[in-house]
């Protein structure tokens, strides 16, 4: 019976199993931790960026000129009410959301500590993807939220009544007393750290700021409405005045954090294909000098050098795609479990680490894994035209083999 190629190098390469065995865990190993890398960078960065698009600064924001530079508290959005309804009627649109900020000096009793007046639309900011995603208990005028460590610093308790000093839109004294109705730990660190959280109403009269606000957090259903929504806003002759910017704008140092996520991917790539050639040359090598004498039979026997050359190559094959194969299971298993189960890095190093922020944002401490479909297949595809690089001089050399001189090896 005629067996093709395939099937005999198939048989060949398992004349040494060791060799054979040694050289697929290789690959394997690689193409396994190829995946898991890539699965905990996406999954990383996926919840960066959902924090970043979500909580921290949406989508798009709009603010007045020069407010980003700034941060002075005159610099508002006028009828922020009509901007916030038009916004969110535009195609792609989910919410638009008014926001204040202002610097203010907070008196539980004696003490004055410095904080930070965070006014919301509590309908908005009490979404999945809201400020204060993680309270359902409404909040009545009069009444605000303490970021929970200021409320440490402070020794402020729920229930207590708050003096709040600072210096209204108008240039004004702001002052007034509020009751604490709650301590929040949110995913933003402004809000943390030194957060005064009110209603958007009790915000503008406190600070002078009827029917104004300092931005307006934009949000859409994906990433892919970005662009358009931004074109139509900046089309727009009642916004065209105004600063508007992408999450990417505002928050550049984290968006190469996701930026980064490929790049890791690739770093790992390259690592996997060295094990690849070094494995599947040095067992192709082997298998080669190993077998002289019967190649120099067959080419006696009018076997063509191409199809020997054919045979070494497919060996090849054999070995990178099984590798392959066999790291995509060890490798989807693992993301399979831990895609469910979720990874808490608060545990690595031994100690628990309930909080951790950078550039004004609560960083994500569990990750759950995600690759997409095109992962185990860059693998496979890169792994296999190596291997055949790898067996290129092996092959090469059988080819070019003297019948008399081999069989006499």
């Amino acid at each position: 019976m005629r067996h093709s190629t395939g099937q005999i190098a198939w048989r060949n390469l398992w004349r040494n199993p060791r060799r054979t065995v040694l050289a697929l865990l290789a690959i394997a190993v690689g193409q396994a931790a190829l995946l898991a890398s890539q699965g905990l960078m996406r999954g990383y960065g996926d919840n960066i960026q959902q924090a970043i698009t979500g909580p921290m600064v949406g989508h798009v924001q709009i603010h007045a000129p020069k407010y980003r530079e700034d941060r002075s508290t005159d610099l508002v959005l006028d009828g922020v009410a009509a901007m916030a309804t038009k916004v969110a009627a535009l195609p792609g649109v989910t919410s638009a959301a008014p926001r204040i900020y202002a610097p203010v000096l907070i008196a539980p009793e004696r003490q004055a500590f410095v904080a930070t007046v965070v006014g919301v639309d509590l309908a908005a900011e009490c979404q999945a993807f809201g400020l204060l995603s993680e309270r359902q208990e409404p909040l009545a005028s009069g009444q605000v939220l303490i970021g929970y460590r200021l409320a440490r610093l402070a020794e402020i308790r729920v229930g207590q009544e708050v003096a709040i000093v600072g210096q209204a839109a108008d240039g004004s004294l702001a002052n007034d007393l509020y009751t604490v109705q709650g301590i929040v730990k949110g995913p933003v660190d402004l809000v943390n750290q030194s957060g005064v959280v009110m209603g958007l109403a009790d915000a503008q009269k406190l600070l002078a700021m009827p029917d104004q606000a300092h931005e307006l957090i934009v949000r859409t259903a994906g990433l892919k409405e970005v662009p358009a929504l931004v074109a139509a806003l900046r089309a727009d002759p009642d916004l065209a005045s105004l600063d508007i910017a992408t999450w990417r704008e505002l928050v550049p140092e984290l968006t190469m954090i996701v930026d980064m996520v490929d790049r890791v991917g690739y770093f790992i790539l390259a690592l996997i294909l060295v094990a690849a050639i070094a494995g599947i040359a040095n067992t192709l090598m082997m298998a080669t000098y190993e077998r002289l004498h019967e190649f120099g039979m067959l080419l006696a026997l009018g076997c063509t050098p191409r199809r020997i050359i054919r045979l070494i190559l497919a060996e090849a094959a054999w070995l990178g795609s099984v590798g392959v194969a066999v790291g995509t299971v060890f490798g989807g298993v693992f993301l399979a479990v831990t895609r469910r189960t979720g990874i808490d890095m608060s545990s690595w190093g031994g100690t628990s680490v309930s909080d951790l922020a950078y550039a004004g944002m609560r960083l994500p401490l569990e990750i759950y894994p995600r690759i997409t479909a095109l992962d185990p297949i860059v693998g496979l595809v890169s792994v296999v035209l190596v291997s055949l690089l790898a067996a290129s001089w092996p092959a090469w050399l059988a080819g070019r083999l003297d019948p008399m001189e081999a069989m006499r090896a």
